[in-house]
């Protein structure tokens, strides 16, 4: 517990005082001879300390002994004091006096002398701030112990950090010079003797003092400017800078015009710098204040001429013109906005009928400076210029090349004109040839060109022919009368060319005005059609199947032929193979086939019948002779009846000629089994003993005129001897006994009749 100060506080009064409403002057000194006045002088004080302690407020100072220490100046008790009871236990202190109302400036000086006592054993560290308030009277400095209210602004602290050592232990002063604010302002300067962890209990806080209090408002000094009156004069137009000049003001001097004007474009910086462009001319009065931070401020009258600006105009190269040309919009003149006058100048536009001339050009700047000058232009005389006629021409007969122009190496126009040709389109057309000379001017003459219609002529479209089909006769053209031409076009026919063909239809009318139409034939190319050739054949041979024929899928025809087939007839024959392509083009190919008539064949046998064991037969009685036969049993030009066996036989005579035809005939020939006699004697009574036989054997008829034994075959075919022993009209023995034992056939004759029997050899 802090002990030594609370006698002090035992000594020292309470005193409270508040604020009343009372006129000072600027300056005022507190010397603090009887605190109990400061209230009716402007002061005031209020502790917002966390509590509040014994000594609530400052109080008056106590002199040594029974104090801590004396005053600066005046008796020993006149200072104000306050300390650690400011507050109870370990709390915060803020404890603040608050001096009169005053308008401050910049410049202002505020001083004051404080102090703490000598420390005793233990020094509690102490802190006093100076703040500012800029809110006129007000003696706001808020609630609690951190606030601050309108006193915002801290102009000083004295041990700030709360330390030993720091806080002063003599009477020390204190000045502070007011600054930063942007004009004169009323507000209040208070002390505020701020501690944390303060109070009886506290680690900070003992006793200070405040002595000498001075406020001394600043005093503006005399200014000292440049020189009133006329100043550098200017020029409208050109650029301006002259810096006006001060001496007294505090700070940075401001500078500004507090009556009359600058000249128009001219400015007037802060810092004095008169600078811009004048825009106007004449002489400009005006008044020039300076002002310094404390609110000082001095004045000086001036003025500023400014003249026009030297004369602008400037002349483009005027062109040469030629006296025929159109009136020319005069744009020479520099600046724009000028007027031009002069021979044949009218509304800023010069006729250049009258040749050359000179121009004055005028113009008004725009610092209402007039000005004025001239320039000459030039008109040079135009080219005298003709174009011959030129003959009608049609609207479809191409680029006509334009001639005819004077003086040569000019240039054409007009509808349909290109360089020096003329595209015709109907109607009557306007022509005009242009020439420039070397002064560049420029004349032209024109004449009219009639340009007929040409006859619309149409053509139809003609079908696709084969290139085979024949000269064909052009038709569709229209109007009549025209002519044909093209590949393959001979008057009004066409001889078709495989291909895409172009006929062209041409018409002139009355006016010689000629047009065509063209069409397009497709001629086909004809298929390629081939026969190969037909061997001949003969008359008897049958139906031929034709082939040959290429491509494939014609027709036939001629003599004969049905479908494919062809019935040959004799004599040489023309067979046609027609073929037809898929765009309808036909073609064809013949061959002639030779047809032989085929030979007359017969066949009449003498024999019709024979017996199984007759003997071959050689055959005979086909005709032509050198023919063949063939049949059953038939071998070699003979019938074996044994071979063909026991039936009818057709045999077949086949002649072929010297044309290879070849013909047949046929003879039927019975082949019977004639076993043992019965079979011959009904007819002649034919009887054939023994048989079997081991040697001989009779064979007699009962009837007939003439028999005889022809021959005896073996079984083999071979024709063995016998011997005939006996033999009559009638009757006939027969020796075998030589014979090898076997199965023989026996060729008889009765009456010219030929029999065959068989005999068995045992």
């Amino acid at each position: 517990m802090k002990t030594r100060i609370f006698k002090i506080a035992a000594l020292c009064g309470l005193l409270v005082f508040g604020l009343t409403s009372k006129a000072y002057s600027q300056a005022f000194t507190e010397n603090f001879d009887d605190v109990s006045t400061l209230t009716g002088n402007g002061w005031y004080q209020q502790n917002n300390s966390t509590t509040i302690g014994t000594n609530p407020n400052w109080i008056q100072g106590v002199s040594t002994p029974t104090g801590p220490f004396d005053s600066y100046n005046g008796v020993a008790s006149a200072y104000i004091c306050a300390n650690y009871n400011s507050t109870t236990g370990a709390n915060t202190i803020s404890n603040w006096l608050v001096t009169p109302n005053r308008t401050f400036r910049n410049g202002d000086v505020f001083t004051f002398y404080t102090r703490r006592p000598t420390p005793a054993p233990t020094e509690y560290p102490d802190r006093l701030e100076v703040r500012l308030s800029t809110n006129g009277a007000s003696t706001n400095v808020g609630t609690g112990s951190a606030a601050v209210g309108d006193f915002t602004t801290l102009l000083l602290s004295v041990n700030p950090s709360l330390v030993t050592g720091v806080y002063p232990q003599v009477w020390t002063q204190f000045t502070i010079t007011i600054s930063g604010l942007p004009a004169p302002t009323s507000g209040r300067i208070a002390f505020r003797y701020y501690v944390t962890n303060g109070g009886p209990l506290g680690s900070n806080s003992d006793f200070i003092g405040l002595d000498n209090v001075v406020y001394t408002p600043y005093t503006c000094p005399a200014f000292t400017m440049t020189t009133g009156g006329a100043l550098t004069g200017g020029t409208a137009g050109s650029a301006y800078s002259l810096a006006l000049t001060q001496t007294g003001a505090l700070g940075a001097p401001n500078f500004a015009i507090t009556a009359g004007a600058l000249p128009p474009g001219l400015t007037l910086a802060s810092n004095g710098t008169i600078s811009g462009t004048p825009t106007a001319t004449g002489t400009f009065n005006f008044t020039a204040t300076v002002n310094d931070n404390s609110g000082c401020s001095g004045s000086q009258a001036y003025s500023i001429t400014v003249v026009c600006p030297a004369n602008p105009i400037t002349f483009s190269p005027a062109p040469a013109l030629c006296d025929n040309g159109s009136s020319y919009t005069l744009i020479e003149g520099s600046p724009a906005g000028g007027t031009y006058s002069g021979t044949n100048v009218s509304g800023g536009s010069f006729n250049p009928a009258m040749g050359s001339q000179t121009i004055t050009y005028d113009m008004t700047d725009a610092y209402g400076c007039s000005h004025s000058s001239n320039y000459t232009i030039t008109v040079n005389p135009a080219p005298v210029v003709s174009q011959s006629t030129i003959s009608a021409v049609c609207d479809n007969e191409g680029l006509v090349a334009l001639t005819g122009g004077s003086p040569a190496g000019g240039t054409y126009s007009g509808t349909g004109v290109t360089g020096t040709d003329f595209d015709p389109a109907s109607g009557t057309q306007m022509i005009t040839y242009t020439y420039t000379d070397g002064n560049s001017c420029t004349n032209s003459a024109s004449t009219t060109i009639t340009v007929n219609t040409a006859p619309t002529v149409t053509q139809s479209a003609i079908s696709a022919v084969c290139d085979n089909s024949g000269a064909l006769a052009l038709t569709g053209g229209s109007p009549a009368g025209g002519t044909y031409s093209g590949t393959g076009v001979s008057g009004s026919d066409f001889d078709p060319t495989a291909g895409t063909q172009t006929v062209t239809y041409a018409y002139t009318d009355a006016n010689g005005c000629m047009n065509t139409a063209s069409t397009t034939i497709m001629v086909n190319a004809a298929p390629t059609v081939t026969q190969s050739a037909v061997s001949a054949v003969c008359s008897n041979s049958g139906t031929l199947a034709l082939t040959g024929g290429s491509p494939a899928g014609g027709t036939y025809s001629g003599t004969g032929v049905t479908g494919t087939d062809f019935d040959p007839m004799a004599g040489t024959q023309t067979v046609t193979y027609t073929f037809t392509d898929a765009n309808g083009c036909t073609d064809e190919a013949m061959t002639t086939i030779t047809v032989n008539t085929a030979p007359t064949v017969g066949f009449t046998s003498p024999v019709s019948t024979m017996c199984l064991n007759h003997a071959p037969l050689t055959l005979s009685g086909g005709t032509p002779a050198g023919g063949t036969y063939s049949g059953a049993g038939v071998s070699g030009g003979m019938l074996n009846p044994v071979t063909a066996g026991v039936g009818s036989h057709v045999i077949t005579y086949s002649f072929t000629d010297a044309n290879g035809c070849d013909g047949q005939a046929t003879f039927t020939i019975s082949v019977s089994d004639c076993l043992g006699l019965t079979e011959n004697s009904q007819t002649f009574g034919l009887e054939v003993y023994p048989n079997p036989t081991s040697g001989k054997f009779t064979a007699s008829v009962s009837s007939g005129t003439d028999f005889s034994i022809v021959n005896v075959i073996d079984i083999q075919g071979k024709e063995v001897p016998f011997g005939c022993f006996k033999s009559s009209a009638t009757t006939t023995e027969i020796d075998f006994s030589g014979q090898v034992t076997g199965l023989y056939f026996v060729k008889a004759l009765i009456d010219g009749q030929q029999f065959i029997f068989r005999i068995q050899k045992q």
